[in-house]
């Protein structure tokens, strides 16, 4: 969480916000800082979010001219004109025609609607809106009725320009009149525009008059206000689809939208090519929109729109490569889509995360292991650009939000078929690729997976073609068809147009505070530029507490953050975190069969083993008159469950097998010595029994045993497995057995001395296996907390630097910082690999980091290092206490 501003001063930041995002140039210093959008930027916009190709002059003609007042080539959007374009919305719902628009009876003709009680005001529009609003514009209008903000709009600007806020005869001096009291002389002398203005101010309900003048009252401010929005459907804002689809509707529901809007609304043309601008002041139609189902499928430029300035088209782009931009119709399938990619890569294309390639280098040297590891890491490189962009082009088709094409879903099936499910059919070996079984669970565990993504995502393929049965409106404006066809992008683009909903009412009464900060429904009696001046000031330096961390992941899964906030998560942020699910627990399994493995070396004190024989049934085995210092007896006797050996391997262990093999006794039952199945121990100890041993301990290590009978073996003693060293007995009864006892008896002094001297040293130095367990338990522990926390912060982080740009606790606009924030725009795809590996690698080192601290605290050696270190830190706080 940051402090932020509040009010309208956290508006105005959000703003600014918008601007500096839209505007692609600043080589404009003037622009820059003024927050303008020109028509360069607006043609970028269109193309870079929607494909959409428009030329500057189009721009220009068309919006620019729509709401910036202009179309010469300087003219641009500033912020009051970009908030004048956000209220269009409201202006619409707000201004309802039946009640604000329609024709007066007679006997409520001279009436206004300040002439009626405000509490009847709130109550009458909140009854005929009601069908309308959403909850926050409800909520709104518990706190300030909309028609109070336009009544006290007119009541100020009337007084600001003729000293009275009584209605007045909307006349052209009166116009005149106001432009210069608000400083815009520049339009004092558009006789034109002036005209225009008067026009939209009529009730075109009304009996035409030319000799009566209007009446400048609430109703004919409404009129002029909202004159040429009306083509605005407000129902499109519960309408669970894309603003492609609002803004480029059929022909058909375009028309009957206008002609229910209003009859002052221009009337569509049947030829879009013989289209003429025949509304002066009325709601004027720029865009004649002809889009249609086919125009949308093909590869080619699609014409969406026709205008008198020139037609409007889409260009065909790859969206499935394209993960800034985000154009997904499923963020369902496209998951799917990235976690096949992975298991495609880990099953066919890799070999321990490096390529089934040629070596460039036979030699064990350092500059070899250099030019293999480049050669292996390039050409993976080359195998995920080549294969990846195959994969994601063909698998990920069909997920494209505007476009409506069988061809593109009949070629995501066909993908699905190439790399989900052929591989398991066809066994291929390259160098650089191979479909050959391994082998146990290996197989079965992706053969599996294969089959469940699949399945999946021809699924999501199917939900694709049923769409294209319907309309995009109709799928929209069904409950039932929008959760199941209309698509995860549409549907947020609907939670977002709440956002800008609540928004905006936000915004609105935040300045409606500025200006009536008491919310008294008296008459403005002075202009209030000065108080909301005065006000702004006041609060820009209040702050409040934004964002945190229970809040972000509350508004996530409540939906709050796009309903209210307007915060789009985008789809690689969603893979990014299933990655960082999936390598957490790959990371965590991996660390824990290592630890295992560490651990079980030492030998389990839970198990129990005790193995026994007669020192009668042994020799002492010899070469050339020489004892090797080993013994080898039969019927030693196994009991218990910790006495399992490991079977040996006769090509690395050779000279042990070959020793074995040599000298271990024959069966005594078939006087027969077999050597198929050799085990060898590592850490057990054999102990001889009866009345040779005058009941006093004497162990041997075993070293190699052949099985005959359940738990009987004939085997090899006193040989060290690893090493080969002979003559490890022990024990105080040793010297009785006379077998041993000739066998320890030919031990060199000087072996024996050495033997002891490391023997002692090396206990000294290993570690206990309680120490091993601990270090194991609480770095493992501590990796899942990391795990967690990277996982649980990623969400919080993103959506508090989101809001401290918005806010402008990030600076944004004037910024010369933001200006690199906003280049390599494409650099943003890297995440999803930035989160999976920075999160296998935090694990890693965590683990390592952690293990090795405590290890250093618990370990022998160690120890008495750390006591000392302890001791002396304690003795200095202790002093620094007294002393202060």
């Amino acid at each position: 969480s940051f402090e932020g501003p509040v009010g309208a001063a956290a508006d105005a930041k959000e703003l600014e916000y918008i601007a500096a995002l839209i505007q692609t140039s600043h080589a404009d210093k003037e622009g820059f800082v003024d927050a303008s959008i020109d028509a360069r930027d607006i043609k970028y916009y269109l193309m870079s979010r929607f494909g959409i190709e428009m030329s500057r002059e189009q721009v220009r003609k068309i919006i620019l001219a729509g709401l910036g007042g202009g179309e010469d080539e300087d003219d641009c959007l500033d912020l009051c004109e970009v908030v004048a374009a956000l209220l269009i919305p409201s202006l619409r719902k707000i201004v309802d025609e039946n009640f604000l628009l329609s024709s007066d009876s007679a006997e409520n003709a001279t009436k206004t609607i300040k002439d009626v009680p405000l509490q009847e005001q709130a109550a009458l529009v909140k009854a005929q809106l009601a069908d309308d609003q959403s909850e926050d514009e409800r909520v709104f209008l518990e706190r300030v009725s909309p028609e109070e903000i336009i009544r006290f709009v007119l009541e100020n600007i009337l007084k600001h320009a003729t000293g009275s806020s009584e209605p007045q005869p909307l006349t052209k001096e009166l116009i005149r009149t106001i432009f210069a009291a608000f400083d815009e002389t520049a339009l004092v002398t558009n006789e034109e525009l002036v005209s225009e203005m008067i026009a939209a101010a009529k009730d075109s309900n009304a009996v035409e008059d030319t000799e009566n003048t209007v009446l400048l009252d609430v109703k004919a401010f409404a009129r002029a206000l909202t004159a040429d929005v009306m083509l605005y459907d407000p129902s499109v804002e519960k309408r669970a689809t894309t603003n492609f689809v609002d803004a480029f509707g059929t022909l058909d529901e375009s028309s009957q939208r206008a002609e229910s809007s209003s009859s002052r609304n221009t009337e569509l043309p049947d030829d879009p090519d013989n289209f003429q601008d025949n509304s002066q002041g009325q709601g004027l139609r720029k865009l004649n929109n002809v889009i249609k189902d086919e125009i949308t499928n093909g590869l080619d430029d699609s014409v969406i729109a026709v205008t008198e300035h020139g037609p409007v088209s889409k260009k065909f782009t790859l969206s499935t490569i394209d993960f800034a931009v985000d154009n997904f119709r499923s963020k369902t399938q496209l998951l799917l889509v990235w976690f096949g990619f992975l298991c495609f890569f880990a099953r066919y294309l890799s070999s321990g995360f490096r390529p089934r390639g040629a070596t460039v280098c036979s030699g064990s040297g350092f500059g070899c292991k250099i030019a293999q590891s480049v050669f292996n890491w390039v050409v993976l490189m080359l195998l995920l650009s080549l294969i990846g962009i195959v994969y994601f082009i063909s698998v990920g088709s069909g997920n494209d939000v505007y476009r409506r094409s069988y061809l593109d879903i009949v070629v995501g099936v066909a993908g699905v078929v190439v790399f989900m499910i052929l591989p398991h059919q066809i066994q291929l070996e390259t160098p650089i690729f191979s479909t050959q079984n391994v082998g146990g669970w290996f197989d079965t565990l992706f053969v599996v997976l294969f089959i469940i993504l699949a399945v999946l995502t021809l699924v999501c393929q199917c939900l694709n073609a049923a769409r294209l049965s319907f309309s995009d409106e109709f799928i929209g404006s069904n409950k039932f068809l929008s959760r199941i066809l209309a698509g995860s992008n549409a549907r947020d683009e609907m939670k977002f147009k709440s956002a800008a909903v609540f928004k905006v009412n936000r915004m609105l009464e935040n300045a409606y505070s500025l200006h009536h900060p008491t919310h008294s429904r008296g008459e403005v009696h002075e202009g209030t530029n000065e108080l909301a001046l005065l006000n702004f000031t006041k609060i820009s330096d209040k702050t409040e507490v934004v964002g945190g961390f229970k809040w972000a992941w509350k508004s996530f899964l409540n939906g709050d953050l796009k309903r209210k906030e307007g915060i789009w998560l985008q789809t690689r942020l969603i893979a990014g975190l299933m990655a960082q699910v999936l390598f957490s627990i790959i990371a965590i399994i991996f660390l824990s069969t290592i630890w295992h493995s560490v651990i079980g070396r030492y030998k389990d004190d839970t198990t129990y083993c005790s193995i026994s024989f007669n020192p009668e049934s042994c020799y002492a085995p010899e070469i050339d008159g020489t004892s090797l210092g080993i013994a080898a007896c039969t019927d030693i006797m196994f009991e218990g469950d910790g006495c399992d050996g490991s079977k040996i391997d006769i090509v690395s262990n050779v000279e042990l097998f070959n020793l074995t093999c040599q000298f271990i006794p024959p069966n005594p039952a078939t006087n027969e010595t077999v050597c198929d199945s050799v085990f060898f121990y590592e850490d057990h100890y054999a102990t001889f029994e009866g009345e040779l041993t005058n009941n006093e301990i004497c162990q041997a290590q075993l070293t190699t045993c052949v099985f005959y009978e359940n738990n009987t073996a004939a085997c090899l003693l006193g040989l060290k497995p690893q090493g080969l060293i002979p003559w490890r007995f022990e024990g105080p009864g040793c010297e009785s057995i006379p077998l041993v006892e000739e066998i320890i008896d030919t031990r060199p002094a000087l072996f024996a001395d050495a033997e002891a001297f490391v023997d002692e040293s090396i206990d000294d130095y290993i570690p206990k296996r309680w120490m091993v367990v601990l270090c194991a338990v609480v770095s493992l522990i501590t990796g899942c907390f990391v795990a967690i926390s990277l996982f649980a912060n990623y969400i919080p982080s993103t959506v508090c630097t989101i809001m401290k740009f918005r806010s402008g606790a990030i600076p944004s606009l004037r910024d010369p910082n933001f200006i690199q924030y906003r280049k390599t725009l494409e650099s943003v795809t890297y995440i999803i690999g930035l989160m999976a590996w920075g999160t296998w690698s935090s694990i890693f080192f965590t683990v390592i980091v952690v293990a090795g601290g405590v290890f250093f605290l618990v370990y022998q050696v160690t120890r008495p290092i750390v006591v000392s270190v302890v001791a002396i830190v304690i003795g200095i706080t202790v002093t620094l206490v007294f002393k202060s």
